[in-house]
Formats: C-alpha cells, structure tokens, sequence
C-alpha cells in the first residue's frame, strides 16, 4: 500500500536525487514533489476509464433552481475527477462542481480520485514514471533523462490501460448491420 510520499520518493530516486520523507523535507526534491504530485495525479486519472477508480453513484439534487436553460442542479461527489456515463441518457452540462440538467434523476459513473492505497501496481509504476519525467527537468535540468523517463512511462501507459482494462468482460457483438450486409 503506496502513499504519495513513497510515490514521490519512488520518482526522485528514478532521476538520482535521493528519497523524502516528507513533503516539509525541505531541499528541491520535497518543494518539487509537494507542487507537481496532486496535479500530476489527477491528470492522469483524468486521461483514461480507469477502472479501479470508477463509481458509480445517484447524485443529490439541489434545492436551488439553476439560473437559466437548465431545470435541475446536483452536487458532483467531492472526489469527482471526470464523468464517464450520465444516467438516463441525456443532456447536460458541468459547472463548478455541479451537473445542470432537465431530468429529475441522475446516476453517475465517474472516475474519482483513489487513495494511494486502493492504487494497483501497474498504475503506481506508471505515475512514478510520469512524475520522474516531470521532477527530472525541475531537480536536474537533464532533459534527456526526462525524455527517457517520458518513454518510459508512454511505454508503460498502454501496458496498464490493457491490465486495468481487463476488470471489465468484453461485449460480444449481438447485432451489427454492417456484418449482415456482408452476407
């Protein structure tokens, strides 16, 4: 079970500057990791349908009357990173951190932000070597390292989409008109 410090730590020691064990440490790895670490986690999870950080959830509707197009506001979940289904199909729209829509109910699958600990290892590796490219041009100016660090993780990023893909069976295809124009 992984916590950011580790990750964090995990990363500096990948470009050879040495483990924290704290964000306060002080020094430029602690600055660095402290800055870049929460924002380079939620872009990632943002960037992908990761399934060990999806849920689903009914949102609670606000007593409040949207000020205008929409008839209905519901509060997104405090851990909310980016909505992957709207349940009933519909239109809608997000502001802040509200869903504006005209349905009386919604359902909501979104990716949330994880704890470190519910992490798998195939994602941690990845977002150690994504922060290693991101901390190896702010702690060492070597932009060879962060390029190669880059490769690392682009490498890494399709073999962990395809693990973490397969928490979900794939469907099989019940109808399809363009396999029956074929026959």
């Amino acid at each position: 079970m992984a916590t950011s410090i580790e990750i964090c730590s995990n990363a500096l020691n990948l470009i050879g500057h040495g483990s924290i064990a704290s964000f306060t440490d002080g020094g430029a790895g602690a600055n660095i990791a402290d800055a870049l670490y929460e924002t380079t986690y939620e872009d990632l999870l943002s960037q992908h349908r990761w399934r060990f950080a999806s849920a689903k959830v009914t949102l609670a509707q606000l007593t409040a009357k949207p000020v205008n197009t929409w008839d209905y506001a519901y509060q997104l979940p405090a851990d909310y990173i980016i909505a992957t289904t709207i349940h009933p199909n519909m239109d809608y729209e997000i502001f802040e951190d509200k869903l504006y829509t005209n349905s009386q109910t919604v359902d909501l699958d979104y990716v949330y932000k994880a704890p470190e600990a519910e992490m798998p290892a195939y994602f941690q590796r990845i977002l150690e070597y994504l922060l290693a490219s991101v901390f190896a041009i702010a702690i060492t100016d070597n932009s060879n390292k962060a390029e190669e660090y880059r490769r690392m993780f682009d490498y890494n990023l399709r073999r962990a989409r395809f693990t973490d893909s397969q928490s979900r069976p794939t469907k099989a295809i019940v109808h399809s008109p363009f396999i029956e124009a074929r026959q």
